[in-house]
């Protein structure tokens, strides 16, 4: 009877580390990045994406976002020599990024760029804030949703997955896109990542094309999964652009553990057609 009631205990807490497991990695969790600070200089974090949500492990790591800029964190120490500490940051594209926070008198570097590896310098372009808030950025993506309009319909189908430019708005210095996903089969779609990038229209033999990768401003609308037999829509607010008729907006969304991979290439007489938000 002990062998069993231990088996049983054992199938419990195994089930419930399996669950445990999968949801932790369904909230894009990225690896622990080491990061050390100073008591009388600041170092600063540059994110892929705006900065929503910021958790320090001790009153010790002042934290603060750089003013007037959306995705930069300055990182300063509240005393010398503190114990070692973390941070926690979530940012608007849904990914939650771990810190380990260490005192040093003359840190290695003061820049850092968030998921990049050690001693990389890419450093992602820095998000200015927008005159428009979040609350307003929610009420006008809500707005775009609700309407039944469609100003102008691109898409891409593949594997019974289909995914299509509905419009694209604008209002003050933000503009608002909003697509729509269909799943027509069975099987969830989860969705690895959605990026905009502008990217040359030809590549040139032995020239590397130039691409530029645009960061949203708000994401509204379900971003991880589209069940089967269903459709969503999500809106895509980024700051106002327009591009050379060299280039286009390339515009990925990748399947999680999946092969269902779509590139859907917008032009720049779409973009600028874009319809005013009043």
């Amino acid at each position: 009877m002990y062998f069993f009631n231990n088996l049983f205990v054992k199938i419990l807490l195994w089930g419930f580390l399996y669950h445990w497991g999968r949801q932790v990695d369904a909230q894009s969790i990225t690896e622990t990045q080491k990061i050390e600070i100073t008591f009388n200089k600041t170092c600063s974090i540059v994110f892929p994406s705006i900065i929503k949500s910021v958790d320090r492990g001790s009153r010790h790591v002042l934290a603060q976002k750089a003013k007037g800029v959306d995705n930069v964190l300055q990182l300063k120490a509240a005393r010398e020599g503190f114990a070692e500490s973390n941070l926690t940051v979530i940012t608007g594209d849904g990914v939650l990024h771990q810190f380990t926070i260490n005192y040093s008198a003359q840190p290695a570097s003061l820049m850092f760029n968030a998921g990049v590896g050690s001693g990389e310098q890419n450093f992602d372009q820095l998000l200015f804030q927008a005159n428009m808030t979040e609350t307003d950025m929610e009420k006008y993506s809500s707005g775009i949703v609700d309407t039944k309009r469609i100003t102008r319909s691109i898409h891409e189908k593949e594997a019974k997955i289909d995914i299509a430019l509905l419009g694209i708005y604008i209002k003050d210095d933000v503009m608002f896109y909003r697509f729509r996903i269909r799943n027509q089969s069975n099987i969830n779609y989860d969705i690895d990542f959605l990026k905009f990038y502008i990217r040359d229209k030809t590549k040139i033999k032995r020239t590397a094309s130039q691409e530029i990768e645009l960061n949203p401003l708000y994401i509204y609308g379900n971003v991880k999964t589209v069940k089967g037999k269903s459709e969503t829509d999500l809106v895509f607010a980024l700051p106002k652009f327009t591009i050379p008729e060299s280039k286009h907006l390339s515009v990925e969304m990748f399947e999680r553990s999946g092969g269902r991979h779509f590139d859907l290439v917008i032009k720049n007489k779409t973009i600028v057609g874009a319809k005013l938000l009043l």
